[in-house]
């Protein structure tokens, strides 16, 4: 009974955050939604050097949280809007493999809130995956813009720990850095976008 009321209310907390993320987003955006997906997380801001707003969104299944026990996950996409001259929005680039699924998390969802999931900034935009129960970890992946492809490229990957403090002393934190590793686009092929899957980062 307790695992049914925590998935209901995971369910009812998923419903709320996506009414108000789909409230802050164009109509012609959620036109371009596939059936069966609802917003999860958007962020406006400059993903090209055209000056004109652009939208990352990040969608789910409307059944997600039956997922959360279960192998076989959906993704969860994370859609690239580029705004028109007439005033529109484009869907120019897809990526169902950035945003990790609601089980890929160990013990809890690894994008659950999306209030600080997508940041954008100079051209560039970051994913960020974390968790913060059982384990903590964070996973920060980055792309760039590159003007003569006309096309956005992954830039770095950043992946932080965690571990709990073994020392006995009563002032010591409970938790103390379990290692970085930093993963770079530089200097190696070019990786797009939508080709870039989770496991380019290990």
């Amino acid at each position: 009974m307790k695992i049914k009321t925590l998935l209901s209310t995971a369910a009812l907390l998923a419903s709320v955050q996506a009414i108000a993320a789909a409230d802050s987003l164009p109509k012609n955006i959620l036109a371009q939604l596939p059936p069966g997906y609802e917003v999860l997380s958007s962020e406006k801001g400059l993903l090209d050097d055209d000056q004109l707003a652009d939208y990352l969104v990040v969608i789910h299944v409307r059944n997600e949280a039956a997922y959360a026990r279960k192998e076989a996950a959906p993704a969860r996409p994370l859609l690239l809007f580029t705004g028109q001259p007439d005033g529109s929005y484009k869907l120019t680039r897809r990526n169902d493999h950035v945003v990790l699924k609601i089980n890929e998390g160990g013990q809890c969802d690894p994008f659950e809130d999306g209030e600080d999931g997508l940041a954008i900034k100079d051209h560039y935009f970051t994913i960020q995956n974390g968790v913060a129960c059982g384990q903590h970890w964070t996973w920060y992946i980055t792309f760039k813009y590159a003007p003569k492809l006309r096309d956005w490229v992954f830039h770095k990957a950043i992946s932080e720990s965690w571990v709990m403090n073994p020392s006995n002393d009563p002032n010591a934190d409970v938790l103390i850095p379990g290692g970085v590793s930093v993963k770079s686009g530089k200097g190696k092929p070019v990786l797009l976008f939508e080709k870039y899957r989770n496991e380019e980062m290990y």
